[in-house]
């Protein structure tokens, strides 16, 4: 008879104040207050604030309304908990650069380019000079 092997779980507890803010950062930056999200989603403003400072938790239907809500997408919510951003990181460059001219994408990618060369340059210092 084969032994029976059990996937390996590994249980992360989620950063709810992290999501909080996000969530916060992403609504302030639609022009919405809390009265307004608690509205969209049909929740307290109370409850929302809650959510806000990771003070309460919110289930999967909640956060989908949030999402929903923002016009945003559920990994964006949750990515400082996930460990594959690039995705996110995508979606956010993409918003950045959405509403800029050629000119300014151009200077952009020269400011990210340069800061990440720097980056690998000096990295060295970030290891011992702390």
């Amino acid at each position: 008879m084969m032994p029976i092997k059990f996937l390996e779980v590994s249980i992360m507890a989620l950063n709810y104040i992290s999501i909080g803010q996000k969530i916060k950062t992403i609504r302030k930056r639609k022009g919405l207050s809390q009265l307004s999200l608690s509205e969209l989603i049909d929740r307290s403003p109370t409850y929302v604030s809650y959510i806000e400072c990771g003070i309460k938790s919110m289930s999967l239907e909640v956060l989908v309304l949030i999402a929903n809500a923002l016009n945003t997408s559920a990994d964006e919510l949750l990515m400082s908990n996930l460990e594959n951003t690039i995705k996110v990181s995508n979606h956010e460059l993409t918003a950045v650069f959405s509403d800029c001219s050629d000119y300014e994408r151009r200077v952009l990618i020269d400011i990210k380019t340069a800061a990440k060369t720097s980056l690998r340059e000096n990295r060295f210092y970030s290891r011992t000079h702390r």
